[in-house]
């Protein structure tokens, strides 16, 4: 065991220190990740990966068909989903069990528990009359959401495509390199504002109000990143092969 978790600790020990490749909430999940990694050593990643979407849509049953549930147990449930969602990967990699279908599913699962947390604070908010903005603001938060990652996905997929029909060395992904400390801040404050809501003598209005600003600021930064770099990568890239057809 103790052999077991000196070889994790030894292999991410870098992300750990710094600022520079992962958020400070990244290395939070991934640290619990690895202290209950034994306990998961044996099961298949793409199950556990199912599990963390389990939990966002228990999480979800929970708020829609209990609404006098407290918004802390909700919270519970999609903070250990964020782990599972660290933990599937950690464990892919130790069972050398790595695969393109792994990390289809994963992404996947992560923009329906994240669209659902953003459902559920949605309808907390508004269940009590309390939202300061109107309806279509968090409406449009919520739609953004998954349209921020299509876009970093579609630049990602015509990047490699470009890469491999010109001959070129474009990097699929430019989030922890273009504006990467910005965007690891905003990730890290929205997910303070999520573990705010564990604290019971908290305004949580103001706290999911901060939430889906930093949501929009997010998806806004991510919008303009891959807007910005695909006119510059994209647009001097002729597709020959769609113009031979």
């Amino acid at each position: 065991m103790l052999k077991f978790y000196k070889n994790l600790f030894s292999e991410y020990q870098k992300t750990f220190l710094g600022y520079g490749k992962n958020s400070f909430f990244e290395n939070v999940y991934r640290l619990c990740a690895i202290i209950i990694s034994p306990l998961a050593i044996n099961l298949n990643p793409n199950f556990i990966s199912l599990l963390s979407l389990l939990l966002g849509l228990m999480a979800f049953a929970l708020s829609f068909f209990y609404e006098e549930i407290s918004i802390n147990i909700i919270i519970i449930f999609f903070l250990f989903s964020f782990i599972l969602d660290f933990l599937d990967g950690l464990i892919a990699r130790y069972q050398k069990k790595t695969s393109f279908y792994g990390r289809f599913i994963d992404g996947l699962y992560d923009i329906i528990v994240g669209g659902l947390l953003h459902i559920i604070l949605f309808t907390y908010i508004s269940k009590f009359n309390s939202n300061f903005f109107h309806t279509y603001f968090y409406l449009i938060i919520i739609l953004f959401y998954p349209i921020q990652h299509l876009i970093l996905d579609r630049y990602s997929a015509l990047a490699r495509w470009i890469n491999e029909t010109n001959k070129k060395k474009l990097k699929p992904y430019y989030r922890n390199i273009f504006l990467g400390k910005l965007t690891k801040l905003l990730f890290d404050f929205q997910h303070l504002c999520i573990w705010l809501l564990l604290l019971n003598k908290m305004n949580y209005n103001y706290v999911i109000e901060a939430f889906f600003i930093l949501s929009l600021c997010s998806s806004i930064l991510t919008f303009g990143i891959y807007l910005f770099l695909s006119n510059k990568y994209f647009s001097s890239t002729g597709n020959q092969a769609d113009n031979n057809d």
